[in-house]
């Protein structure tokens, strides 16, 4: 079943499950904290209101605090029942309403009529909503949500600690009455506000202590009632009326009288000024902009918070569609909520008809006045603000110290600084821009040199003569095999360029004037790396080297060419892959030495003669061999095949090779004269594993299984220094062959 099935499924099933976590038995849990939600976003979204309707503006804060309640509404209905975490929650948003609040201040400054600034205002918030939801629902559509998921580790734990520092300060700021930051965190010390926010602090931080303790559904909702009675038992205790209390500060209220929500009018958009709407389009992008970033971030700092997967491009989908029906309805921006969802999880029992009972608990207060619930003591609210906020910077300054490399956790407190000095925006853009340069610093330090061999433990798939071996060991130094690997820029290809002039600079060691590079696990370069290529161009001219390309990509090639580096330019060859390029040194290498690779090769008697001690055991070894000539392009042994005969080779050039699935041949070992053929299958008795086909005439020596037992019979002593031969052969295969990999593992 595909990921959508498994999307609308869970979509078409949404009413079962409302109908199971009714069944559930939890039903007065559920409400409890569907309760406490609906109090909290009503408090929260009065409050982002009040970021647009402030100023000239502030006569109009009542229909400001209706339209943050109805997207309050709409976002924990549909939310709820499109989420992919039960506990999810939506409402209006700070980051919007931030931005908005710039854009309306602006637009009411530069209209002298009042009803045609609230009204240019009002179209401003509507047309800034649905292009929200346009834009979410696109993203969500078109599955793009998941590019969060490249955010970095600590950009998203600075983001989660900066949200907790501003629900501590949201949460204090509650209690005293006042919006809390930096520049005026020093009014908590005054003695009249102390009272204030101090016993709610304090609450917040048991409240921190005993969660981890006390897991049973009832433990918050509890905490929230006996802050609640206890308050209200103190005022009765000291004599304090309803009004004495709301007079004082101590009530979460006032709130207007009556229905809050009053959609937009076919007059007022009669009366909007478009021209200044159309001057405010570039921070209209950004709210639209930021409010998806504000919202992937949400999600995936729950799911780090919770330990919880989110369907990001579900999430999108609910938002855009949050968004749509509440700019119809006169509206403001809203999306998923990062505290209250954090809560819900929390309230253990809290699911998909938590936030249901939240927005009916909203939608009380929308349509029919708050008058109830400004009854409610601040304290109550603030304390659970202070509690998440602890738990959030706890979590990820204290806690991430432990856990994290000190880099990661030094991003982590530069995110926070920069969002509790100058914002969100500007704390995430730092954040990655760290985590950008601390990639680039650490990747720099990465070994882009994954393996350093030489031609002395590390061969071409030829399997030469014997005397060409013992050339090729002895002046093999004179070619270095490098297997590059990783993305190549300044930093590591400079680094590629130092390891070679400081191999070219090494006393002692036999120049080398074969540098081959091997980019097969080159994923790219960049401009930078180009130039230090171009470098490396010069210093081999200058030492008479010879620089060796195999295995470019094509992009990479054309990179190189558009470059200028082939030009002219005898000191590179390239190759399509390393074996050829490999082979193409190995050649050069013995040409230099004096030995031909094509030089013809002494009878095979005479080859033996140089593998076997007892000559007069090769006399008596030649009858049991039969001669063949073979003529270039026939087939010596078929995949499959029983191996019933080896050969040696006198003379030619013979391939073995391999038919894969896909109908390519891959090329296993090109064999000299000199060489045995087909000894592993005839000594195993299994069947052939891969073809051996004719390159050029050669001539071979056969020895078929019932010869070897007739010669076992005859004459034992010259078949035990067969074996011995056998053992040699294959003995010198090893140990080049462990060589390799010894070099393979430095």
């Amino acid at each position: 079943m595909s990921t959508s099935d498994r999307t609308i499924n869970s979509q078409d099933n949404i009413f079962v499950r409302l109908r199971n976590e009714l069944r559930s038995g939890n039903i007065v849990f559920i409400l409890i904290a569907g309760v406490i939600l609906g109090l909290m976003q009503t408090a929260q979204s009065a409050s982002f209101a009040s970021l647009i309707f402030n100023g000239q503006l502030a006569p109009y804060l009542p229909r400001g605090i209706g339209m943050a309640l109805f997207a309050s509404v709409v976002g924990m209905i549909v939310i709820s029942l499109m989420t992919s975490l039960p506990a999810m929650t939506g409402g209006a948003q700070n980051v919007p309403a931030a931005i908005l609040g710039v854009s309306a201040a602006a637009i009411v400054a530069g209209i002298a009529n009042a009803d045609q600034g609230i009204a240019t205002v009002l179209a401003t918030i509507l047309l800034t909503t649905l292009a929200t939801g346009v834009f979410l629902w696109v993203l969500g559509t078109f599955k793009l949500a998941g590019l969060v998921r490249f955010l970095p580790y600590p950009v998203v734990g600075g983001f989660l600690a900066g949200t907790g520092w501003l629900m501590l300060l949201g949460g204090l700021g509650s209690m005293v009455g006042t919006t809390l930051n930096l520049s005026n965190l020093s009014l908590l010390l005054d003695p009249d506000l102390l009272v204030f926010w101090l016993p709610g602090f304090v609450l917040g931080f048991l409240i921190l202590l005993l969660t981890p303790r006390i897991r049973h559904p009832l433990f918050m909702p509890g905490m929230v009632a006996a802050i609640i009675v206890g308050f209200y038992a103190i005022a009765w205790l000291r004599g304090l009326s309803f009004n004495e209390l709301s007079a004082q500060g101590w009530l979460l209220g006032p709130f207007p009288e009556g229905g809050l929500w009053q959609p937009v009018l076919p007059s007022e958009l009669a009366a909007v000024d478009w021209l200044s709407i159309a001057w405010q389009l570039p921070s209209l992008a950004v709210a639209i902009v930021m409010s998806a970033i504000a919202l992937l971030l949400n999600a995936s700092a729950l799911e780090l918070s919770l330990n919880r997967d989110v369907d990001m491009n579900r999430e999108m989908r609910a938002a855009g569609w949050t968004n749509l029906l509440a700019g119809l309805g006169g509206g403001m921006p809203a999306y998923q909520q990062l505290g209250l969802t954090t809560l819900s999880a929390r309230l253990a029992t809290a699911g998909r008809l938590s936030g249901l009972v939240a927005a009916l608990v909203c939608a009380v207060t929308l349509f029919f006045g708050g008058e109830v619930l400004a009854l409610l003591p601040r304290i109550a609210f603030g304390a659970i603000l202070v509690y998440l906020g602890l738990s959030f910077v706890y979590q990820w300054v204290f806690e991430a110290w432990s856990r994290l490399p000190r880099i990661d956790h030094a991003i982590i407190l530069l995110i926070l600084l920069v969002i509790a000095v100058m914002g969100f925006l500007e704390g995430v853009i730092v954040g990655v821009l760290a985590t950008v340069i601390m990639f680039v610093v650490n990747y720099s330090t990465v070994e882009v040199i994954k393996h350093s061999l030489s031609g002395t433990n590390y061969r071409s798939r030829v399997t030469r003569p014997p005397n060409q071996q013992a050339v090729l060991h002895e002046v093999g130094d004179q070619l270095s095999v490098l297997h590059l690997q990783g993305f190549l820029f300044f930093g590591t290809a400079n680094g590629l360029l130092d390891r070679v002039r400081q191999r070219l600079e090494q006393s002692g060691r036999e120049a080398i004037r074969y540098l081959l590079l091997d980019f097969r696990r080159v994923t790219g370069l960049d401009s930078t790396a180009l130039l230090s290529f171009t470098k490396m161009k010069q210093v081999a001219q200058a030492n008479n080297l010879v620089l060796v390309f195999c295995d470019l990509d094509r992009e990479i090639h054309q990179q190189m060419a558009a470059g200028g580096l082939f030009l002219e330019s005898p000191t590179i060859e390239t190759f399509d892959d390393l074996d050829s390029a490999l082979e193409w040194c190995e050649d050069r290498l013995l040409e230099a030495a004096g030995c031909r690779p094509d030089e013809p090769l002494p009878p095979l008697p005479q080859q033996l003669a140089d593998l076997m001690a007892d000559d007069t055991a090769i006399e008596s070894l030649l009858p049991y061999l039969q001669r063949v000539t073979l003529p270039a392009g026939s087939t010596l042994i078929r995949q499959g095949d029983t191996a019933d005969a080896l050969y040696f080779l006198e003379s030619g050039q013979l391939s073995a090779q391999l038919r894969q699935e896909n109908g390519e041949i891959l090329r296993l070992e090109t064999m000299l004269g000199g060489r045995v053929v087909g000894e592993l299958g005839f000594y195993l008795g299994t069947a052939r594993s891969a073809d051996v086909v004719v390159d050029s005439s050669s001539v071979v020596y056969r020895l078929t299984r019932t010869d070897l037992e007739r010669m076992e019979r005859e004459n034992p002593e010259v078949a035990s220094e067969f074996h011995r031969l056998i053992i040699r052969l294959l003995s010198e295969r090893v140990t080049h062959l462990v060589s390799t990999v010894e070099g393979l593992q430095r």
